[in-house]
């Protein structure tokens, strides 16, 4: 009779357990959502030289609720706040439509205009600092096959032009000290990652599109 609670609460011990390694797996190996970001990621820490610091996944709050960023490049030649998509097939639009499309064998779906997701992104960011807002460098990066079928705008290229973008010669404009400090910002600002904080991100986003929704209606 004794041996059931105690069975329970090994029963219980083993699930927490099991529960902590398959979050800290989820954290070190992404899934194919987050493919696209890991390549971005490997990418920038695999060719890119000058002195710079990469944060990724980063949340940081906003007048309205919060704001997430794939990734932050501080860099001596300026702040490069970057959108990842994991696309394929072909992709229409423009800067300025609200939504874009993306044909996948005749099927078509609509997506947000990443330029102006991104938008808000170094919107957010220019708060933290008194920064010229040339010191941002706002950059949307397809990491599938996609086709670009219309002229995106500047800015939105596929992971392998990248490197060239990043690359391109610039003015610096961050020592290290002063890349050290940029970092520390965010990092002092910045949301603590957790599955409650991309849980609140994805309702506030959720709300955000249902509000379009309802308006456009």
């Amino acid at each position: 009779m004794n041996m059931l609670p105690s069975a329970i609460a090994v029963f219980m011990m083993a699930s927490l357990v099991a529960l902590a390694i398959g979050f800290w797996l989820g954290r070190q190996f992404p899934d194919s959502a987050n493919i696209g970001e890991a390549r971005v990621i490997d990418r920038i820490e695999s060719k890119f030289s000058p002195p710079h610091v990469l944060l990724n996944n980063v949340t940081l709050p906003t007048e309205k609720g919060t704001t997430q960023i794939d990734h932050i490049l501080v860099a001596d030649t300026g702040i490069f706040v970057i959108e990842t998509k994991q696309y394929s097939g072909w992709i229409f639009g423009d800067p300025f439509q609200d939504k874009w499309t993306q044909t996948l064998y005749r099927k078509k779906s609509k997506f947000l205009n990443p330029i102006h997701q991104n938008y808000g992104h170094v919107k957010a960011l220019e708060t933290l600092f008194t920064l010229p807002e040339s010191t941002f460098i706002p950059l949307v990066v397809f990491t599938g096959d996609a086709e670009f079928k219309t002229d995106l705008g500047p800015g939105v290229l596929k992971l392998s032009d990248l490197m060239g973008v990043l690359d391109q010669e610039r003015p610096i404009v961050f020592a290290e000290k002063k890349i050290a400090y940029v970092v520390g910002r965010i990092e002092m600002k910045r949301l603590r990652r957790s599955l409650e904080t991309d849980e609140y991100h994805i309702n506030y986003v959720r709300r955000r599109i249902q509000g379009r929704v309802i308006a456009q209606a």
